[in-house]
């Protein structure tokens, strides 16, 4: 192995999940955040977490899902104890040529949607999940633009898709076209700072809504921008950051890029180094290899 992809392999970065005690209600009012750390595994690391269902006993969460051993994502079901925070099973639900990410969910008509993350096909899918068998099953395909962690909802008088088609510094917002049977570009809020692109689902709070935006500044999934949404003269409108938060997890440093929230349980993803001590060393000598 060349002493590059040994530099590489090594100062690897990774994920992990949490879940925020305290609700939506404690990630908008308070400064340090109590979380549950679910027990990772070693020889993969999960993100991008959206909630797909919560009993008593388990939380059911939809993730992606990289394997070091195929070094692309897939996306899963985990099935996670809430008491202990082990994953009492991993189901993989999709896997395509391609890396897939971001496993947005649409609930509608008492049915489940998940439509994924799939830039690198240049196109966004859809799929309807079946509950009792845990499989996901291929409607179409709903948006022909190449765009990154996509997100629908209707809680603005349309179908609208939050998303990012060209960088950070721009929210993209396409509207559905019953004719074409596609979400198309429909307006676009551009920002001084890459925090536009998607880090989870619109929420509300206090009769308000929110949007967690992805802060690019540092690094990508840096952070977390809380950005509020209103509808002016028919058209969004972003008021601009109402929190910043940071990853809280000394063991993973380096970012925080999804937050999302279901039946009141909130799940955030945050970032560190595969190895934690030798990680940052060999981070180093790739940027002094790099500058050469």
């Amino acid at each position: 192995m060349k002493i590059k992809q040994v530099i590489k392999s090594f100062g690897s970065e990774n994920w992990a999940l949490g879940f925020v005690r305290g609700g939506i209600e404690a990630v908008m009012e308070s400064d340090n955040l109590d979380i549950d750390w679910v027990k990772m595994p070693k020889d993969r690391w999960f993100a991008d977490p959206f909630v797909l269902e919560v009993t008593d006993n388990e939380i059911l969460l939809l993730v992606e899902d990289y394997g070091y051993d195929i070094r692309k994502g897939v996306i899963s079901l985990l099935h996670i104890n809430r008491d202990t925070m082990e994953i009492i099973s991993r189901k993989v639900l999709l896997e395509e040529p391609k890396h897939l990410s971001f496993p947005a969910i649409l609930r509608t008509n008492d049915r489940i949607y998940i439509y994924p993350e799939n830039v690198k096909q240049g196109r966004l899918d859809m799929y309807e999940y079946n509950t009792e068998k845990e499989t996901l099953n291929f409607v179409a395909t709903i948006c022909d633009d190449a765009v990154w962690d996509s997100y629908i909802t209707d809680v603005f008088g349309r179908n609208l898709l939050f998303t990012a088609a060209h960088h950070n510094y721009i929210l993209d917002i396409y509207n559905w076209n019953e004719q074409k049977e596609r979400f198309i570009p429909y307006q676009q809020i551009e920002s001084d700072k890459p925090n536009c692109r998607m880090g989870g689902a619109v929420f509300e709070y206090k009769g308000e809504w929110y949007y967690p935006a992805q802060n690019c500044e540092k690094t990508y999934g840096g952070a977390i921008d809380i950005k509020q949404l209103k509808v002016e003269g028919g058209k969004l409108k972003v008021e601009g950051v109402i929190k910043h938060i940071e990853s809280p997890n000394k063991r993973y440093p380096l970012g925080l890029h999804t937050l999302n929230e279901y039946k009141g349980v909130v799940v955030i993803d945050v970032k560190g180094y595969r190895y934690r001590y030798l990680g940052p060393l060999m981070k180093i000598m790739a940027n002094f290899i790099h500058r050469k």
